[in-house]
């Protein structure tokens, strides 16, 4: 029961983010903007950041043990369908990014998704230190979760250099 946690702990975070911040949109399309953007995260963290019974790995990676605690720092031993689930998991955050900030540079966005992936992987190693969460911080998923925000980042981008700026507009929080 412990290793929920960290999940009940960011999902109130969050959801007190959202309250206090709700009044400074008044536009219904940046409400919706606020409610997807805290059901992400809110996702996100139950994808990453709760107990798990199974495990997406298809292969043995070189794990390294610190108290116990599996983490991986070796790139690339090897490309599965975890790899590309990441990057599709961080889609979304990129074009979050792009809608909380639409004048941001495309390389400030890579670099606020890997603080980001930093922060899910740090995470993910301190509560299985805490809590026992049964996950692995692990050096691809920081790489696969920056190319996804970057790639969100830049498809919306490009989205909204075309004729669906006007759908896209009403969404961004600037």
């Amino acid at each position: 029961m412990s290793g929920w946690i960290p999940f009940i702990g960011y999902t109130i975070l969050i959801l007190v983010v959202v309250v206090l911040n709700w009044s400074r949109f008044h536009k219904f399309w940046q409400r919706i903007t606020i409610i997807g953007a805290s059901a992400y995260l809110i996702i996100l963290c139950r994808l990453c950041l709760t107990p798990i019974v199974f495990n997406f790995m298809t292969a043995n990676r070189n794990l390294r043990y610190f108290h116990g605690v599996p983490y991986n720092l070796i790139a690339f031993q090897q490309i599965d369908m975890e790899w590309f689930l990441n990057i599709v998991m961080t889609i979304p955050f990129g074009i979050l990014l792009y809608l909380c900030w639409p004048k941001l540079h495309p390389l400030t966005a890579l670099i606020i998704g890997c603080i980001f992936s930093c922060f899910i992987e740090g995470n993910q190693f301190v509560c299985d230190f805490l809590f026992n969460i049964g996950r692995v911080a692990d050096i691809d998923d920081v790489i696969t979760n920056t190319v996804g925000a970057l790639l969100g980042f830049i498809i919306i981008e490009w989205l909204d250099h075309t004729f669906l700026h006007k759908i896209i507009k009403p969404f961004t929080l600037n």
